[in-house]
């Protein structure tokens, strides 16, 4: 179901935000960190942490973790009035709001290059919607070639 379906209808084009491979790659990541940590762990506190340095290390290990948590947890939605992304902050976009949507798509390489839609909404900035599920895939893509709901501005040559 493409974004223009999405108008007749009010379902819900949903599904994961990254692909399979790319949460097997962020596991093997943190396995591999994992595993340098506690090879290095003696050493490590061996070395007369000061306080400011511990704590560091402590809000590093707890970002890595969070964004592992979300890269495996992360769901994109769209439907006839917005798109959706759940994330450690959830993003949504009005799809009436969006001035300018580029889709990021890598054949062949989306195992490692997460497919994604960039979208400019007035007034709020730029977003980025990650996607693997076809059916979100298709809708950006629709979105982005201005066959949905809105009206996308092509990109201006002078900036």
């Amino acid at each position: 179901m493409c974004a223009n379906q999405l108008l007749q209808s009010k379902d819900v084009a949903e599904g994961a935000a990254f692909p399979l491979t790319v949460k097997v790659l962020a596991s093997l990541l943190i396995a591999a960190l994992a595993f340098w940590g506690v090879q290095a762990f003696d050493q490590m506190t061996g070395a007369g942490w000061s306080t400011a340095a511990a704590v560091f290390m402590g809000v590093t290990l707890c970002v890595i973790g969070l964004c592992y948590y979300w890269i495996l947890r992360s769901r994109t939605s769209i439907d006839a009035d917005s798109i959706r992304q759940t994330w450690l902050w959830p993003k949504q976009v009005a799809l009436a709001d969006i001035t300018q949507a580029k889709f990021f798509y890598v054949p062949y390489l989306q195992w490692l290059i997460a497919p994604r839609l960039m979208v400019r909404a007035r007034g709020r900035g730029l977003f980025v919607f990650h996607a693997a599920d076809p059916q979100v895939l298709q809708c950006f893509a629709h979105l982005s070639l201005g066959l949905g709901s809105v009206a996308v501005e092509p990109a201006r040559a002078d900036k």
